[in-house]
């Protein structure tokens, strides 16, 4: 280290190095650069990267050499705060799965416990629609890791619980479920992957789902 005046000083490109800035940049002050609060944000900055290339191009597209480039950082920033690109997916799964469910959770109870649960699975279906290569994204990784999709089963099943309690459903609870659950996802499928590459229109999905609730719920 050189010093001046008795001062130690930093070579030139540590807090670059620190942070994930290009050699080159500007350097940042360092008691921001080394800080948490500066390192939490260069990571939330990656994922919102790493989310915007998922939802406008697919999964193929989510390299880290492409997310570090967007972002303005070195592949070894991004290798410290996910591991590696295995990692940086996960993350981004993760923030894809919490939008998901705060659109799932964003619904106000009303005291129509059926109308409630149909708008939920509209609500699915909308984020669908408007998220495709997101929801493709989270049905591949649900294939090979299920659990995923607990929280929004457990939901599901809340509602479910909420229409029994007002003897509203046909039929017991895992058997409702069961049948609102492979509509749904049915749906979801045919909005992300139809074979004549065109989504099912709203009509058909309205005319799915009001099949499956006269097979299991009574009207209140």
């Amino acid at each position: 280290m050189a010093h001046i005046d008795g001062r130690e000083r930093r070579p030139r490109g540590l807090v670059q190095r620190a942070v994930g800035l290009p050699p080159g940049r500007e350097e940042l002050p360092e008691a921001s650069c080394v800080s948490l609060t500066a390192m939490a944000d260069v990571k939330d900055k990656l994922l919102a990267v790493a989310y915007r290339v998922l939802e406008s191009e697919g999964p193929a597209a989510l390299t880290t050499r492409r997310v570090c480039e967007e972002a303005g950082v070195t592949m070894p920033t991004l290798y410290h705060h996910f591991g590696n690109r295995d990692g940086l997916v996960a993350a981004v799964h993760a923030v894809a799965l919490e939008k998901f469910m705060a659109k799932k959770r964003a619904l106000t109870p009303t005291d129509d416990p059926v109308a409630d649960l149909r708008k939920g699975c509209e609500h699915v279906l909308e984020f669908v629609q408007a998220h495709p290569s997101v929801t493709a994204a989270l049905m591949a990784r649900g294939i090979e890791q299920p659990s995923i999709f607990e929280p929004s089963y457990a939901l599901m099943r809340h509602r479910l619980e909420r229409c029994a309690r007002a003897g509203a459903l046909r039929v017991p609870i895992e058997r409702a479920a069961e049948h609102v659950w492979a509509v749904v996802q049915g749906l979801a499928l045919s909005i992300v992957a139809s074979p004549s590459g065109a989504p099912p229109s709203r009509a058909t999905s309205a005319g799915a789902l009001d099949a499956v609730f006269q097979a299991i719920a009574d009207q209140l």
